[in-house]
């Protein structure tokens, strides 16, 4: 005889819950919402044929609302007892959603601020532009992971129409063919933006630019009224060579103020 693992099973069973619980419990709230209106439009016919009868019997034209709550309530306990379940797994679930949240929110903190702490420490060390090289260098590594095919050298770029020099976007790592004036007029009207209402949406950011939308949601730049360049929205910039294609790019970034919650 096979002795089956229960225990084993069990326990994997748990652990897989555990680890899967939002995907679970939001399945479970779609699932309760779709059941409780299926019971509910069968209750409702039911009960409505069970009034019909109960008029019939007391030859009666019509019940009171007592006597219409005291023949259909029975129809209704599934529905109920469903939407009390639902209701329980999307508090459950929202409960998760925001502690989660909660601490995203809280490890981007810690880790903006040890970004930024980190970039004025290598400035005091090895001094400002010791600082810009390794930047530099760092941009270039990060273009060198979007290589632009040698035979299809305008395939997944922008096309602004207002010039054809190859920009390289670090925050939304994409590249787009505009003009430099066209570019500084842009980052002009978002300073203006930043200057007016003490903030930035990537997304405002992104589509003045190069006319397409983040993924970065609530995402932006917030001024800070320091006067250590978060004061100001500028943009930085610096130029390189694609390695596979020897093109020419100028890549557009942000130090002063990086990407934070708004």
């Amino acid at each position: 005889m096979v002795k089956i693992p229960i225990g084993a099973i069990a326990k994997n069973v748990i652990l897989f819950a555990k680890a899967n619980a939002t995907p679970i419990a939001t399945g479970a709230v779609i699932l309760g919402m779709v059941s409780a209106v299926v019971l509910a439009v069968k209750a409702t016919k039911e009960s409505v044929e069970d009034i019909e009868e109960v008029k019939e019997e007391y030859e009666v034209d019509e019940l009171t609302p007592k006597e219409v709550v005291r023949v259909v309530w029975r129809r209704f306990i599934p529905v109920i007892l469903i939407l009390g379940l639902t209701i329980a797994c999307l508090l459950v679930n929202t409960n998760r959603m925001v502690k989660r949240y909660a601490a995203l929110s809280t490890a981007y903190a810690l880790s903006e601020s040890y970004v930024k702490d980190y970039m004025d420490a290598t400035k005091e060390t090895v001094g400002a532009k010791k600082e810009q090289d390794i930047r530099d260098h760092a941009i270039e590594k990060q273009v060198s992971r979007k290589p632009l095919d040698k035979d299809a050298a305008q395939r997944g770029i922008i096309e602004r129409g207002h010039g054809d020099t190859l920009f390289y976007d670090t925050l939304t790592t994409r590249y787009f063919h505009d003009s430099i004036e066209h570019v500084k007029e842009v980052e002009r009207d978002l300073a203006g933006v930043y200057e007016a209402e003490d903030k930035l949406y990537a997304d405002d950011y992104s589509r003045a630019l190069l006319g397409i939308t983040t993924h970065f949601e609530q995402m932006g730049w917030r001024k800070t009224g320091k006067i250590d360049g978060t004061h100001k929205f500028k943009l930085n910039y610096t130029s390189g060579l694609i390695e596979n294609s020897m093109t020419p790019y100028a890549a557009i970034y942000r130090d002063n103020n990086p990407l934070v919650e708004l």
